[in-house]
This record gives C-alpha cells, structure tokens and sequence, in this order.
C-alpha cells in the first residue's frame, strides 16, 4: 500500500529504526498507535507494545481488552501500566487539582505524566527506540498552537527523532552521565491523519475512532477544529516549513538539564515537572 511505501521512506530517510533495535511502541488504543506497531511489526522490527491504563472508566476498559486482544493476535508483547498504582492517583482527580491550584488544562497535564511515564517504563523495558504514533495533522497543530501562543521554541524538539544519541541529547536539550531519555521516533510524521484513518479501517482493525472523553474545551482541540479546513498538502506545508528553521533554533537554544532529584528522570530544573504535580497532590 502506498502509505506502507511512505512510512519505510520516512523510516531510511531520518533513520528512525535498525533492525537490530529493541522499539517499544508507545500503545494508546486509537488508530495512530494501532497502524505504527501493525507496520513496524510486519517490516520485521523487533517490537513490543507499552500502554498505560488512564483508567477513565468504559473507555479505558475498552481500550485495553481491544489492545490485549490485538497484540496476543499479532503476537506482540504488551505491557500495560496502571497510572494509579504507578502514581497513586487517578488522572481525572490530578487534572481538577492541577486545574484548580496551578490553571493547567487536562491535556496538558495528561500528556506531562504520560511522556514521564512511557519514557520511565521504556528503559525498564530496554528499549533502543520509543514510537510514538504523531501524524501530520499532530504536527500541524503543535506549530501553529506554538506560533499562536507566541512561542515557537515550544516546538524546537520537533522531529522525526529526538533524543537519546550517544551523546545523550534530545533536540536542544543535553543530558550527561546515565542515559536519561530513550529516543523518540515518531514514523508518522509527514503522514496525514485521513491516510491513517483509511489505512486502519481498510484493515478493518477492531479499534475505538473517538477521542479522548477527557479532550475537550481545550487549546488543542479548538486548533483541532479550526484545521478541519485546511488541506494535507497545507499541513504538509506548516511542518515542512517548520522544519527548516529546527536546526538553527537548536543551535542558538541549546540548554543543560539535569537529573531530577526526586525521581531520578530528566529534569530542566532541580524537579521535573510531574514531581512539581505530585507536589500539589500532597
């Protein structure tokens, strides 16, 4: 299939995967993260699926008996992260907290602990490379919400690779000593999310198309919406664009950061940003 021919493009051109690499796919449940690891597996990659129970009632529920099922089929190992035990407290109950003390929206939140925790478990797991299954339309909005809010070096990791080089380094950000970030790769970035959505219902996929139930009233989905309107050959545009300014954002944005000395990860101060959240649970 055509969209097949462009991920493998995608995969040579940034040299995202070796074939003798350990690669942990990020697993949520929806279409994005279900085609990435169907077609990593089916290139010959060595892969294994790691998800993380939100644990936000039926959805949830329904999201992790599909992805077991799923992955036992295609005969793919899968580890599912309960995020309450893992943190001690539910999502739905972190967001109101965080929303009512710090005036942070869910999707902000949500996505904060969930990179500490994929990245956290991918080491356990021993992984060379984490897949995320960010499409184009991800990438689209990330520049234009970035430009909109008046700061475009939100965006300056944006690639189709960042991190976890032997020189420990993930975009702009440097970090020495133990291996702090495994790399991220992200195999669908120049893929529109139309051409995701028809490969996986081609395939006929047995998978939940609906959004997050959590996702709404928020920046991302109104810039969701608004880019409803605009073209893939435009999305492509936006990120290409973006793109060429990367290298030279980087090279005059280059920060230290250091070890968390709460937990250990990654950190651009003292404390990371989930220990800052699990603070303000106390």
């Amino acid at each position: 299939m055509i969209v097949e021919k462009k991920v493998r493009e995608i995969i040579e051109k940034y040299n995202l995967i070796k074939k003798r690499d350990k690669v942990v796919v990020a697993l949520s449940g929806g279409k994005d993260s279900v085609v990435v690891l169907y077609m990593l597996h089916n290139f010959g990659y060595s892969v294994e699926a790691l998800m993380i129970d939100l644990g936000i009632g039926e959805w949830s529920k329904i999201h992790n008996e599909g992805m077991t099922r799923f992955c036992s089929e295609l005969g793919v190992p899968l580890t599912i992260v309960d995020l309450k035990k893992e943190i001690g407290q539910g999502i739905g109950f972190i967001k109101e907290i965080l929303k009512k003390e710090k005036n942070l929206s869910g999707c902000t939140v949500c996505g904060t602990v969930k990179r500490w925790i994929l990245n956290k478990w991918a080491k356990k797991l021993g992984a060379d490379k984490l897949v995320t299954g960010h499409n184009l339309d991800d990438e689209a909005q990330n520049v234009l919400m970035n430009f909109l809010k008046g700061n475009v070096l939100l965006g300056v990791n944006s690639s189709p690779a960042t991190g976890g080089s032997s020189e420990l380094r993930t975009g702009n950000l440097k970090l020495g000593g133990e291996k702090g970030f495994v790399q991220r790769v992200k195999p669908l970035f120049f893929i529109p999310e139309s051409e995701v959505r028809e490969y996986a219902k081609d395939k006929k996929f047995d998978i939940l198309y609906d959004k997050c139930p959590c996702a709404f009233g928020t920046y991302r989905v109104e810039t969701r919406e608004w880019m409803r309107g605009i073209g893939d050959a435009e999305k492509l545009k936006i990120v290409e664009g973006f793109q060429k300014l990367v290298p030279k954002l980087r090279r005059e944005n280059v920060r230290e950061i250091k070890k968390c000395k709460e937990c250990g990860e990654p950190s651009r101060g003292n404390v990371c940003s989930v220990c800052k959240i699990f603070s303000c649970l106390d």
